[in-house]
């Protein structure tokens, strides 16, 4: 039997076919934009509806998050919260309060969890000591071991008596006395429960005595935090300290112990005599689990161990947590800093007058400041076409082949698996006659065309003609500007082979393939030839292959580049990825080898930015309304590339990446200083740009019909000569 379906993920899901292993899992498709899952594990296919899908309204991206964590809809949380019982009473919290701790309460706390797992049988107490109008915390293990007796006013620094309140969880229980500074010459009855037979004698007691008290230090030693002022007394209502303690005011046995520890470890003891000392309150939670200690003391010959940093409290490793959840802030991770749980970071808060950092504390990548490629326009839009066509005709196995390319003269085909069907062509007779079903009123049938996306592996094809035909891309850009950095980037690229450049460029051609309105795909049909399945590419062949055109069959050609620009848009989103956040790592890790190759590489992906903001640019216009699929209007994508270069521009100048550049005296060119690197030098006399050039493209205004009309908009801020200065 197969799996119960969902319902939660059946509403948001079309289930495929059963996985054909022992998982029992099935293949899912996104109903809103048509992303495939094929192994349909439920923390994909959660993670999908609640943020990555921009198809799905924002209130069933809510409506699933609640359902998944159990809680009611917020229709029905609203109903509700008017209630009489919705309210709870002033003051009730999910959580007690904490006690504050002082010097004298983080030994009891320590001796509580050295002794917790020696009391696991015994009554539980809550107990608290009042001593000169401040209540702490008092564990019974102190008690119990034979650590209670009664103060004397000679002993202690606190004046007045102290009384003890014990609430045990049975009744009829002795009150607790107060913590004393013990001698070995008293004794005190115990509340503990009798151990029968097992009395221990004088001198185990004493070396009980001594390994208590030597784990009660090692813990305190462990609780109080590294780095705080340990100056000034905690003083009492009345001008009294309280907490104060020191070895003078240890017996005789117990100095003899904190001697030995001296011997052994002599910042054990000075740790634990700060830690009686304190006298700031430590929140600390008095129910955590007992940790495990180990410790020697003797002549032992065992080599000294390395110093290692302390254990975290709970509160640090909290802290810790919660910024490993958010991410460490970008000038954090530039400076190799430890960063804060705060908005803004410690590090972001200290920088009063940055000269360059002007932007505040960010935690995100510099991947996640940029949502177009992963937005999946072209991909929604296909998947709702084809649904639709399939809807109306039935579509069989296509028995030839389909090819595709932009250049005929490149002699380089994409060859394609197809789909094959027919449907009435449009005809001028009376729908009525045609609703009869004769043959004779019915008219021709017109083939259409779509690509098996089930049979190939669209995006890999895709990725191979871009390598093979990037060549003719460049040579055909009509921007003086873009034109010659594309060459110098690719001959770069030849000589260095470096992953990021090449990666870089593949990224422009596919956006360019995306964007331009003047670049068109040329598909034809091939019914005597197979598809080839061995080589993603193809040599064409004239024998009866047909042309697939916009102007004789709209609807075929429409779908088929529909379903080539949803192929082109994953694999661009999969480069931009990559590019971006290899980018950014090498900008974080200062490489100071190729900082030329790195500043192309900027250009070129800027580029990129512009050109698709232009895309979504372009969206933003009431003909096209209806058809946007997104859940987020056009103005919530296309403004994110002035954050973005933003944000790049500062990183490349953090590390002075731009290279330096003058205007010549002459006619006002722009070219590299003098010594600057042979590269650069030939980037700016291939490029020639004016003081003209970088004031227009700094104001570019936007034009539905040019798609280059933005291009330089964000970089052109790079090529300013107040570089070099």
């Amino acid at each position: 039997m197969g799996r119960k379906p969902n319902q939660l993920i059946l509403e948001f899901f079309h289930r495929g076919p059963k996985l054909e292993d022992a998982s029992n899992r099935y293949q899912h498709t996104c109903k809103a934009c048509g992303e495939v899952f094929p192994k349909g594990r439920i923390d994909s296919l959660t993670n999908h509806l609640v943020k990555k899908c921009q198809a799905i309204p924002l209130r069933d991206r809510q409506r699933v998050l609640l359902r998944l964590h159990d809680f009611p809809d917020l229709t029905d949380a609203e109903s509700n919260k008017d209630s009489p019982n919705g309210k709870g009473k002033a003051g009730e919290g999910g959580f007690p309060n904490r006690q504050n701790f002082d010097g004298l309460n983080v030994l009891a706390e320590a001796s509580r969890q050295v002794g917790a797992s020696d009391v696991t049988k015994r009554p539980g107490y809550t107990q608290s000591v009042t001593a000169g109008g401040k209540t702490v915390i008092v564990d019974p293990a102190l008690e119990a071991e034979g650590f209670q007796g009664q103060a004397q006013g000679s002993d202690t620094q606190i004046e007045g008596a102290a009384h003890a309140e014990g609430t045990p969880q049975s009744s009829n229980a002795p009150s607790i006395p107060a913590l004393p500074s013990h001698t070995p010459n008293e004794h005190h009855g115990s509340i503990s429960p009798p151990l029968g037979d097992t009395s221990m004698s004088p001198e185990s007691t004493s070396n009980a005595r001594q390994s208590q008290l030597s784990m009660i230090a090692a813990s305190a030693n462990e609780m109080v935090p590294q780095g705080l002022s340990m100056d000034g007394d905690s003083m009492g209502p009345d001008g009294i300290k309280l907490g104060q303690w020191n070895p003078n005011q240890l017996s005789t046995h117990e100095q003899l112990l904190f001697d030995s520890l001296a011997e052994h470890d002599p910042s054990l003891t000075a740790a634990t005599q700060r830690a009686a000392s304190y006298p700031r309150p430590i929140a600390m939670n008095p129910n955590t689990q007992a940790k495990g200690f180990v410790n020697e003391f003797g002549n032992s010959t065992k080599p000294m161990k390395p110093k290692v940093r302390g254990r975290f409290t709970a509160e640090r490793r909290r802290e810790v947590q919660d910024v490993r959840k958010k991410g460490a802030c970008l000038r954090c991770r530039m400076l190799k800093k430890p960063c804060s749980g705060d908005t803004p970071c410690t590090t972001c808060a200290s920088v009063e007058s940055a000269r360059l950092w002007k932007h505040p504390c960010l935690r995100t990548r510099l991947s996640d400041e940029f949502e177009l490629y992963n937005a999946n326009l072209n991909s929604t839009l296909a998947y709702h076409d084809t649904n639709s066509i399939k809807n109306q005709v039935k579509f069989e196995h296509y028995s030839g082949r389909i090819e595709v390319t932009h250049f005929e003269e490149s002699n380089s085909f994409m060859t394609f698996s197809g789909l094959q069907g027919h449907r009435p062509s449009v005809s001028a007779l009376d729908p009525q006659l045609q609703a009869l079903g004769d043959d004779q009123f019915s008219g021709s049938l017109q083939e259409v065309y779509l690509l098996d996306a089930d049979a190939d592996d669209i995006p890999s094809k895709l990725e191979m003609y871009i390598k093979k035909n990037a060549s003719y891309f460049y040579e055909r850009e009509t921007s003086p500007f873009m034109k010659p950095t594309l060459l110098l980037a690719a001959e770069l690229n030849q000589s260095k082979k470096d992953i990021l450049l090449e990666r870089v460029l593949e990224l422009w051609v596919a956006t360019h393939i995306l964007v331009d309105t003047e670049l068109t795909w040329k598909t034809y049909y091939n019914p005597t030839l197979p598809p080839n399945t061995l080589h993603s590419l193809s040599q064409p062949s004239d024998e009866g292959r047909l042309p697939i055109e916009e102007v004789s069959d709209p609807e075929s050609y429409g779908l088929l580049c529909s379903q080539l620009r949803a192929a082109m848009e994953k694999r661009a989103s999969q480069l931009s990825k990559f590019v971006i956040n290899d980018l950014e790592r090498r900008l974080l890790q200062r490489q100071k080898c190729g900082w030329f190759d790195t500043f192309i590489v900027a250009i070129i992906l800027l580029n990129c930015v512009e050109r698709t903001c232009w895309l979504f640019r372009s969206w933003d216009n009431e003909n096209f309304a209806q058809r946007w699929p997104l859940d987020k209007r056009p103005p919530y994508y296309f403004s994110q590339s002035e954050h973005f270069s933003n944000i790049l521009e500062m990183l490349l100048r953090m590390r002075h990446i731009p290279p330096k550049a003058t205007f010549r005296p002459d006619n006002g060119i722009l070219k590299a200083v003098d010594g600057s690197d042979e590269n650069a030098v030939r980037w700016f006399d291939m490029i020639q740009i004016t003081t003209y050039f970088i004031d227009e493209r700094k104001n570019a205004v936007f034009d539905p019909s040019d798609s280059r009309s933005l291009d330089c908009h964000h970089s052109a801020n790079l090529l300013e000569p107040s570089n070099a200065t």
